[in-house]
């Protein structure tokens, strides 16, 4: 699991920095890619995603307990 989630951040990360210079090459600066990512996660539409992939993950996880341990 923690691998996973390091190649994840890794890639991440790496796509970030490839972004990155990517606008630099452009001429544009690179907090132009910055306030994009911050209006997206600050989004009202991408908040109720979130929640709602929290809450269907939440489910998903007693619905795994109750089968598993069968209380």
């Amino acid at each position: 699991m923690w691998k996973n989630l390091f190649i994840v951040a890794i890639i991440a990360t790496a796509t970030y920095w490839v972004g990155v210079e990517s606008a630099k090459s452009r001429g544009k600066n690179y907090e132009d890619l910055r306030h994009q990512i911050e209006r997206l996660w600050t989004s009202p539409e991408a908040k109720k995603a979130r929640r709602k992939r929290a809450k269907n993950a939440q489910r998903s996880v007693k619905k795994a307990q109750k089968q598993l341990f069968g209380t």
